[in-house]
């Protein structure tokens, strides 16, 4: 941890341990979230549009310089392309 002095107080900043570089060297094939329930949009036979839910499962490779996956941008994704998803 890395301790700041300011005019006001002393503020202890946590460090980024996720963001430093891993050094044990190991490849993770598949890390992510399996059975993600999110909204879509789906056009039935006659071309209407129907709100469902869909099971998404969602996984990236590791490289062995990496700790760790934000899996919260999983659902980011998933929000950010909804209408092309649907």
């Amino acid at each position: 941890m890395l301790k700041t002095e300011t005019a006001s107080a002393s503020v202890t900043e946590i460090a980024d341990v996720q963001g430093s570089p891993d050094t044990r060297n190991i490849t993770i094939d598949k890390v992510g979230v399996k059975d993600l329930r999110h909204p879509v949009r789906i056009q039935d036979r006659s071309g209407l549009e129907q709100h469902t839910v869909a099971n998404f499962n969602m996984y990236v490779e590791l490289p062995h310089n990496f700790k760790g996956t934000h899996m919260s941008r999983f659902v980011e994704i998933l929000s950010r392309h909804e209408r092309e998803i649907s």
